[in-house]
């Protein structure tokens, strides 16, 4: 089996490097990546992030149309001329068949974003400065493209192979040659070196890429190379959109008390009265426990100590004690009281954040019996302003299970986009990219056991019986 599952893919990977138009959107995403340091010369003080944001879109666009384009050529195609017959005649199993196909698929579209990414780094390099094109190393970028079709051109007549694949692999080695000229080439000077601290939002979207492949392919298995395109771009919008359109649907649950876990602590109020049928809309979530203004203090005690005076600086001058603590995750219990400091006015603002509604008197009616009730959750994002809750029951909806599934399904393409990062000089830490890996990994393997179903009862002999 495993010997099928490597040469199947192995095929699979050296056609898709022969197919002239894997060549044709290569050459063409190269181009455009080379000469965008040109464009440097129209924007002020934003050359870099011209060049960053141009040349990854570049290689995410083309590279999902290149993962498309050979799914289709390689599943299709082979259906409809009847080698797909052929294998599968053989002791060639189906799920062998069609997951060798993906990863010879995944294989091919991993040569593109290599390629894509060395050229990527090479025109960084090359636009030096807001003024100042490094015009010998654009030139030579050309060069190493024009030599790799030059080698491609003579092998083909001497050896009489494929002149597409032969300029793939002439490509991967003239590309890298040129960016280890740019890292050591100095210019007025200078030897200012490759931008290395892009790889790592090159390599989310290699992930995007590999999504894009495993889902084509996985369409490829019904449907033929307009509808596939069709449908792909369609799940491309969708998930471009899918935190608007699904994501703010999805279930955030919200809790009485602060959770523990990770990320910021976001926080909802309302302000409940016992003659109110229900809730709409809560008020904006908010963000508390920055580390930074206004100072938060916690307590899981239900009649803490006093708070005393501190300062100007709450942040240098605190110290737990009282039953009160700094750190919500340093309390025994879930905390009943969040007290926030003013430093202009030196006065703490303590307020009831867990079962507000046993503070009410049993007595108290009408607007004597209104309460705020505070609901809390843990993320990274900002989440959506919560909906729902009663007075009896004070805590809002959680969302739609069919949303979250729907929202976890479908491909968020945003997560792999992190030029809006590095444009503020931001650094994506190595955790997020293992996320991203896993996230890629689970979708293919999903979209691998998908292809399997839909290719297990297809009919591959019928299209060339005439």
């Amino acid at each position: 089996m495993f010997t099928a599952l490597y040469q199947v893919a192995k095929n699979t990977f050296r056609e898709a490097l022969r197919e002239p138009i894997f060549l044709l959107v290569l050459l063409s995403a190269l181009v455009l990546i080379g000469l965008y340091p040109l464009c440097t010369m129209f924007v002020f003080r934003a050359e870099q992030r011209l060049i960053v944001d141009s040349a990854m879109a570049t290689t995410m666009i083309f590279g999902w149309g290149v993962a498309i384009l050979i799914a289709s050529y390689a599943i299709s195609r082979e259906i409809d001329n009847g080698t797909a017959l052929l294998l599968l005649s053989k002791p060639v199993q189906r799920p062998v068949f069609i997951i060798a196909k993906i990863l010879g698929i995944l294989g091919a579209v991993t040569v593109f974003w290599f390629l894509a990414a060395v050229g990527t780094l090479i025109s960084l390099r090359t636009a030096c400065d807001q003024f100042w094109i490094d015009m010998p190393l654009f030139w030579m970028y050309f060069v190493g493209i024009l030599l790799a079709f030059a080698v491609a051109g003579i092998h083909n007549y001497v050896a009489h192979s494929s002149f597409p694949m032969v300029c793939v692999i002439a490509l991967c080695v003239t590309m890298p040659l040129v960016a280890v000229v740019a890292q050591f080439k100095s210019t007025n000077g200078e030897t200012t070196g490759l931008s290395w601290h892009v790889i790592p939002a090159l390599v989310l979207i290699l992930y995007s890429v590999w999504a894009m492949a495993s889902l084509a392919t996985t369409l490829s298995t019904r449907f033929n190379l307009v509808s596939n395109l069709l449908l792909c771009s369609v799940l491309f919008l969708v998930g471009l959109m899918s935190d608007y359109l699904i994501g703010r649907f999805e279930r955030q649950p919200w809790f009485d008390s602060v959770p523990r876990g990770q990320g910021y602590i976001w926080m909802a109020q309302y302000d409940f009265a016992p003659t109110e049928m229900g809730v709409k809309k809560w008020n904006k979530p908010v963000k508390v426990d920055t580390g930074d203004e206004p100072f938060v203090v916690w307590s899981d005690k239900e009649n803490p100590g006093d708070l005393s005076d501190q300062g100007s600086n709450a942040a240098a001058t605190w110290k737990d004690g009282q039953g009160w603590k700094n750190k919500v995750d340093d309390l025994d219990d879930q905390p009943y009281y969040m007290a926030t400091y003013d430093s202009v006015t030196h006065k703490w603002d303590k307020v009831r954040i867990r079962r507000e509604r046993d503070a009410v008197s049993k007595e108290a009616k009408g607007l004597e019996a209104k309460f705020t009730s505070h609901v809390f959750r843990r993320s990274v994002n900002p989440p959506v302003t919560p909906s729902g809750g009663t007075y009896d029951n004070p805590l809002p909806a959680g969302g739609s299970f069919f949303a979250t599934a729907l929202y976890a399904v479908i491909p968020n393409w945003q997560l792999f986009w992190m030029a809006d990062a590095l444009a503020i000089n931001k650094s994506i830490p190595t955790a997020y990219l293992a996320y991203g890996a896993v996230y890629a990994i689970l979708m293919i393997a999903f979209l691998m056991v998908l292809a399997v179903a839909l290719f297990g009862n297809r009919e591959v002999g019928k299209q060339i019986i005439t």
